[in-house]
């Protein structure tokens, strides 16, 4: 009797304690994402001028609206001329129809070269903060400013770099798996590439990078080439969708939706906006 026992109480703690080591293996579970990505809308530089651009820009929100994303992700650019108020006001009264939350990030032609604090004041009053977290579906959302990374003013630098470590450090310290946006990608094809129009400089490249894989980035959504392109740097795939402006790689014009499974693994599916 006293061995039947002693063996159903190892039995029991064997079995409870294979019971807590399983469930310190288990990652949290997520639910499905659906992420509109527009690139590049650019009021007054695509094909057929402003009014292709504006009708492009209003059949996109149209088919978003249908699709029913959980949130929308616009990677710079949104207008062509950062002077002209009434394509601003344009574009915010197209932007303002859609359902889903919307976040935005600034493009090179958002914002004057080179950036002047009066130049970030005008965006942020016109479009809001030009640095941006925002949490979806047990994701951290972070809007960043690629163009004040290139450049002055030097506080203004500091200030976002501080903002985005602050907020990598939280979403990794909650285990949300993270999402950035830019307008400027990081990279075109390799950490190494010289420094170009198209990507970071490299030595601030190579930072930004590392500190993304250090906290739990997963996908760096960009614009700004105006050509489609998916490639991947250590754990993070950048993706540069199409725009619904101009493609200079020959591409229709249009938007990609991103499904995002609980794995973090990911479909990215093309939606045309040609009449």
């Amino acid at each position: 009797m006293r061995i039947s026992r002693f063996l159903l109480f190892v039995v029991s703690s064997i079995l409870v304690f294979v019971q807590i080591a399983k469930s310190d293996d288990v990652s949290p579970e997520f639910p499905v994402l659906r992420v509109a990505q527009l690139c590049d809308p650019q009021l007054g530089f695509g094909v057929g001028e402003l009014e292709g651009d504006i009708a492009r820009l209003e059949k996109a929100v149209q088919k978003i609206n249908e699709l029913a994303p959980d949130i929308v992700v616009i990677t710079g650019d949104l207008v062509n001329d950062p002077n002209n108020d009434e394509v601003i006001a344009t574009f915010q009264k197209i932007i303002a129809q859609l359902k889903p939350p919307v976040l935005l990030t600034p493009g090179n032609h958002d914002l004057p070269t080179p950036v002047t604090t009066e130049g970030l004041k005008r965006y942020r009053s016109r479009f809001g903060e030009d640095f941006k977290v925002i949490e979806c579906q047990g994701r951290c959302f972070i809007s960043a400013n690629s163009i004040l990374l290139r450049g002055t003013p030097s506080e203004e630098r500091e200030r976002h770099d501080r903002l985005l470590r602050d907020a990598l450090q939280k979403a990794k310290e909650k285990g949300q798996p993270v999402v950035i946006l830019t307008h400027i990608p990081p990279l075109v094809t390799s950490v190494d590439e010289a420094d170009a129009y198209y990507n970071l400089p490299k030595a601030m490249r190579v930072e930004i990078l590392r500190l993304c894989n250090e906290h739990g980035v997963v996908l760096w959504l960009a614009g700004h080439t105006h050509n489609t392109a998916r490639r991947s740097h250590e754990q993070i795939t950048l993706l540069n969708g199409e725009t619904t402006s101009r493609n200079f790689d020959g591409r229709p014009k249009g938007f990609r939706l991103l499904t995002i499974h609980p794995d973090q693994s990911f479909d990215w599916d093309f939606v045309s906006c040609e009449p």
